[in-house]
C-alpha cells in the first residue's frame, strides 16, 4: 500500500538529515512522526520512526550526567506582561505574532513551522506586551523543555482555526497538553520534578478563533462561544482584517487584569507616556513601592486625579486604584 507522504514530511526529513544534536534529531523525528498520514500504508515507518526516536533518547541519557539541568529555556520577562500564543499547527499563531508585533516567526502553509519560540512586543495604547510564539500543539509531537517556557506567563492565548470542523478538539488538545506538559519539570538527564505545576488551571486564559473571516466561521464561534464561553474570555480575529487586531489586542490586555497608573510631580503637568503597571486591587502604597521601596517607607499621603477628572483630591496609602489615575505622591 503507498504511503502518499505530503510535501511538509520532506521538508522535516531534510531538516533530519541536517540535524547536528542528537535533541534536534529527536525532534525532527517527532515532527515526522506527526505529519505522516496515519494508515496501514504507513504502518511500517511510523514503528521505524518511534524505534529511532526511542534508539536517540536512550543515547542521549547515556551522554548526559547525572542530576544536570537542561540549559534554561525560560523567556526572560519583558515589558508590562508574557503572554503565551498556543496552539495546533496551522492554527495562525506566527501570523498573529508578526501582525501584532515586529517580531518576525517563520510562516508557510504547512504544519510545525515553528520549532523554537519566537519573542515580540505588542504595543497597547502607552504600553508594551510580551507575545511568545511557542510550537504547536499536537499528539506524537513532545517539547519536554516547552514546559520551563510556559512557567513565566501572565496569560496563555489558546489559537484555534475557525476554518477547520475540528477547532473544538484543537482546544481540548491544547488545553490538555499544556496541562501535561506543566505537570512536570523534565531534566537533560531523564529525571523529573512531579511537584511542578504552571498549567492553565490556575492561569489566565483567552481563546482566539482565528480565521473568523473563512466558509462557516461565524457559525463555529457561536459553538465555540456556547460551550466554552461560560469558562474563559473568547475573542475572534483576523491577521487580514485590522479591525480584529485592535478588538485581539484589547482583549488581551483585559484579560492581564492588570492596570495602568501614571505619575505627577506638584507644579507639573503629569507623565501620560510611562506608566506603572500593577494587577488590579492594587491601592497606592503598591505604586509607590513599585517605584522605590523609600518611597513606600516615607509616603504620608498622595493626590489623585482619577481618569478625565480636572482637579485631584488627597487619598491614603490604602485607597483603591483603577486604570488611568494619575497619582501624586507626598513624603
Amino acid at each position: 500500500m503507498p504511503t502518499n507522504l505530503p510535501p511538509q514530511y520532506f521538508e522535516v526529513e531534510r531538516r533530519y538529515r541536517q540535524a547536528k544534536t542528537v535533541e534536534e534529531k529527536i525532534a525532527t523525528l517527532r515532527e515526522m512522526l506527526a505529519a505522516m498520514p496515519k494508515h496501514k500504508g504507513t504502518d511500517k515507518l511510523q514503528a521505524d520512526l518511534r524505534a529511532r526516536i526511542s534508539r536517540l533518547t536512550r543515547e542521549g541519557g547515556k551522554r548526559k550526567g547525572p542530576h544536570r539541568r537542561s540549559q534554561s529555556r525560560r523567556i526572560p520577562r519583558q515589558g508590562a506582561a508574557q503572554v503565551m500564543l498556543i496552539g495546533p499547527a496551522n492554527s495562525g499563531k506566527s501570523t498573529l505574532l508578526c501582525s501584532l508585533t515586529r517580531a518576525h516567526s517563520e510562516v508557510a502553509p504547512y504544519p510545525f513551522t515553528t520549532h523554537e519560540p519566537v519573542v515580540g512586543m505588542m504595543p497597547y495604547q502607552d504600553i508594551l506586551i510580551q507575545l511568545v510564539d511557542t510550537p504547536p500543539i499536537a499528539d506524537n509531537y513532545e517539547l519536554p523543555w516547552l514546559a520551563e517556557v510556559l512557567q513565566g506567563a501572565d496569560l496563555f492565548v489558546v489559537v484555534v482555526d475557525l476554518a477547520q470542523d475540528e477547532l473544538l478538539e484543537q482546544l481540548d488538545t491544547a488545553i490538555a497538553r499544556v496541562e501535561q506538559l506543566c505537570q512536570t519539570e523534565v531534566f537533560s538527564d531523564g529525571s523529573a520534578n512531579p511537584g511542578h505545576d504552571c498549567g492553565v488551571s490556575g492561569q489566565k486564559v483567552l481563546i482566539c478563533g482565528n480565521k473568523h473571516d473563512c466558509v462557516g466561521g461565524a457559525s463555529r464561534l457561536a459553538v465555540l462561544k456556547e460551550l466554552y464561553g461560560s469558562r474563559w474570555p473568547i475573542v475572534s480575529c483576523s491577521a487580514r482584517m485590522p479591525e480584529g487586531m485592535t478588538s485581539l489586542k484589547k482583549a488581551v490586555y483585559e484579560s492581564l487584569g492588570i492596570l495602568r497608573v501614571y505619575t505627577k510631580t506638584p507644579g507639573e503637568a503629569p507623565d501620560m507616556t510611562d506608566p506603572i503597571v500593577l494587577r488590579k486591587g492594587a491601592v497606592v502604597l503598591d505604586a509607590a513601592r513599585t517605584i522605590h521601596k523609600e518611597l513606600a517607607t516615607d509616603l504620608k499621603y498622595a493626590r489623585i486625579w482619577e481618569r478625565g477628572a480636572s482637579n485631584g483630591h488627597r487619598v491614603d496609602q490604602k485607597h483603591p486604584l483603577v486604570d488611568g489615575d494619575v497619582l501624586e505622591f507626598h513624603v
